[in-house]
């Protein structure tokens, strides 16, 4: 008679929960008997073992006729690989979970109060009753085996506990299986998530998408024949679209995606390899290649790398992402060939800014975007998003004004936290500086509007190859004007101005300015925002002879910023009062330098006068050039007297006079550390 198809996993369950009883009963037997050599003249023991081995080869028949996939302890075997003892493991501890009269029976067997729970030398009793079956207990019951290493049985490993004696117990998400619940535990959930093997229409592929498909496709294969392959690693700014390139590449092999958020993960080493276990069951059970996503994200604990705490040299396909590797790349165990994708080219980002935008845009507002901001395809989405929202609170048309107001809102996350934007009131008419400073000043803007004609079209690009951005110094003593310039550039181009705040970029911790650094040049580059590091001789400063650890990673620091000003492509302003402080290799670099020095008399007076509005209630006994004279002092300082002279003579109730900005001057050159001749 053929064999019958399960029709459900409980009835496959209770088919092996039978088959546990009567291995009890034989084990049972062979305790009656004490002598080894008598277990094989029992006429009662052979025939429990003949009965074993029918029941064994009637369910295997049965399940090769049912559909598996509706049976999980079938899949589970099929899936890792089980042997027929690992299996029967596997049965018993489901069972003892969930039969109370199974467990009854267990504890009978027993007969010892102190086991209340079963362990290994239960298991290897009563689940391994032949030599042959026997010698695979140390390696199909320890640490390694594959029970253990899958999570699928949890067993107390604790070397200061005897072997026989160590508590096991099926693991929650195989009881999870058997009672039909197939998804990811709720605390396994907050660090991974799975995409099926579902390919994304309309994807734009870069220019590295088909290298990509080829490495991946080469990967799974060899993980399928269980030989070794190095980490695929692609990097490159966020949004660039580095997990949605490998997650289709790998559903274009019919393959799924086991997702793992590398910075939730614990930095603890144990609680890794743990959770690795984990990782390696569900990839296994779901055939899916594990992406580990953001591997810079999580330092190395100890002399391993982070693939090889979590998955050893498990035969799993393992792709990962990482940002833009400026300085060393992540460790990885088993290698990595990297694959860089960067931003997309300006035609790219045009089509990607008209499918995120509303279809009643006009396109030349996508136009516009495409060649102002060389952004990746995730910031473009979320800043489209933004824009949208913005034009329908309106109720109007979406314009250009609203693209930059939302990728502000996009980038303002990551800028903001390490700088500050400002905006400034003063016009070019407030500025006095010398003629020549001035001409340079405007030079540099010029090559900011012109860059695109220059570098592009004209093809000067390819010859200079690195270092298309652009960088100044502005150099002088405070109050000079090097901030009121820097803001003064930010208005003529439209552009954001942010200030960095060294306080925050700065880290005592190895790797963290980097880091900082590293996101700080990156968002304004996407954002076509200019950055402004006020006194930049304390980040700036020259490196000097290694005479501690210190030493060396200050000047790695330097390095680091030597090497991503010459990357980055777009506009930085460093202001300085100790010009000599700066090293000299970033001195080569700048495509810029200005001057701002002490302003003679007769700016000295312009600045007086320009400092005081129109709309101020003034005294007709006001001496500018006498001011001028008298207080040499920079255009900061002057601007503080006139604001202090103000208010000297509103408390008064009387027009400006001289006398105020006398008294008001005579105070700011004391904080100046100077004394006036009377």
């Amino acid at each position: 008679m053929p064999p019958t198809p399960y029709r459900s996993a409980a009835e496959h369950l209770r088919d092996h929960l039978a088959l546990a009883r009567r291995l009890l009963a034989a084990a049972a037997r062979r305790r009656q008997l004490e002598d080894v050599d008598r277990w094989y003249d029992d006429g009662a023991l052979v025939a429990l073992h003949d009965e074993l081995a029918r029941d064994e080869a009637t369910i295997a028949a049965r399940v090769a006729c049912s559909e598996q996939a509706r049976l999980p302890l079938a899949r589970l075997r099929a899936c890792f690989g089980l042997s027929s003892t690992e299996l029967r493991v596997l049965a018993v501890l489901v069972g003892l979970e969930l039969d109370l009269g199974l467990r009854a029976q267990v504890r009978a067997f027993t007969g010892d109060v102190r086991r209340p729970e079963p362990d290994v030398g239960l298991l290897a009793e009563v689940l391994y009753p032949t030599p042959a079956e026997r010698a695979r207990i140390p390696e199909e019951l320890g640490p390694d085996g594959r029970l253990a290493r899958s999570a699928l049985v949890a067993i107390d490993h604790d070397p200061a506990r005897a072997f026989v004696l160590r508590p096991a117990r099926a693991t929650a998400r195989i009881l999870e299986l058997v009672h039909g619940k197939d998804a990811l535990e709720p605390d396994l959930a907050r660090t991974c998530e799975l995409w099926p093997a579902q390919a994304r229409p309309g994807l734009v592929r870069p220019a590295v998408a088909d290298e990509l498909d080829g490495l991946v496709a080469a990967l799974i294969a060899a993980s399928a024949r269980g030989a070794a392959h190095p980490v695929v690693l692609v990097t490159g700014p966020d949004g660039a679209g580095r997990k949605t390139l490998l997650a289709d590449a790998i559903a274009a092999r019919g393959v799924a995606t086991l997702r793992v958020r590398v910075a939730a993960l614990p930095a603890d080493e144990r609680a890794l390899r743990e959770l690795g276990a984990r990782l390696r069951r569900e990839a296994a059970w779901w055939g899916a290649a594990v992406l580990l996503d953001g591997v810079d994200a999580h330092a190395a604990v100890g002399a391993q790398a982070l693939d090889e705490l979590l998955f050893d040299d498990a035969p799993l396909a393992i792709v990962a992402t990482a940002g833009r590797i400026t300085g060393r790349p992540p460790r990885l165990g088993r290698g990595a060939v990297v694959v860089e994708v960067g931003v997309p080219g300006e035609a790219a980002r045009e089509q990607l800014w008209r499918r995120a935008l509303p279809a009643s845009t006009d396109v030349a507002v996508a136009r516009w975007a495409a060649e102002r901001y060389a952004v990746t395809p995730g910031v473009i989405a979320a800043a489209a998003s933004a824009a949208t929202a913005r034009a329908e609170a309106r109720a109007d048309a979406l314009m250009a004004t609203d693209v930059h107001d939302g990728l502000r809102g996009v980038l303002d996350a990551k800028l903001a936290t390490l700088g500050l934007r400002i905006t400034w009131r003063q016009t070019w008419d407030d500025l006095v500086l010398p003629d020549d400073a001035v001409a340079e000043v405007r030079e540099f803007i010029a090559r900011v509007r012109h860059r695109r004609l220059v570098y592009d079209r004209w093809g000067f690009g390819r010859k200079v190859a690195k270092g298309l951005g652009l960088s100044a110094l502005f150099a002088g003593p405070p109050g000079t004007g090097k901030t009121m310039v820097a803001g003064l550039i930010a208005d003529a181009l439209r552009l954001d101005l942010y200030q960095v705040d060294l306080s925050k970029v700065v880290s005592k911790w190895v790797g963290e300015t980097e880091k900082n650094l590293g996101e700080l040049f990156d968002a304004a580059e996407a954002g076509h925002a200019i950055l402004l590091f006020d006194e930049a001789d304390s980040l700036f400063a020259k490196r000097t002879q290694v005479q501690s650890s210190n030493d060396r990673y200050a000047n790695l620091e330097v390095n680091y910023l030597l090497q991503r000003m010459e990357a980055f492509a777009g506009i930085v302003i460093l202001t300085t009062n100790h010009d000599a402080a700066i090293d000299e290799a970033f001195r080569r670099r700048l495509s810029l330098r200005v001057d701002f020095p002490v302003p003679e008399p007769d700016e000295r007076e312009r600045l007086w006068r320009a400092l005081l509005p129109a709309e101020a209630a003034l005294g007709a006994d006001i001496d500018y050039a006498t001011l001028a004279d008298r207080f040499e002092m920079t255009g900061g300082y002057i601007k503080n007297a006139a604001l202090r002279a103000a208010f000297l003579a509103a408390d008064e109730d009387a027009p400006i006079a001289m006398r105020h900005l006398e008294r008001a001057a005579r105070a700011e050159y004391q904080a100046m550390g100077k004394v006036v001749a009377q």
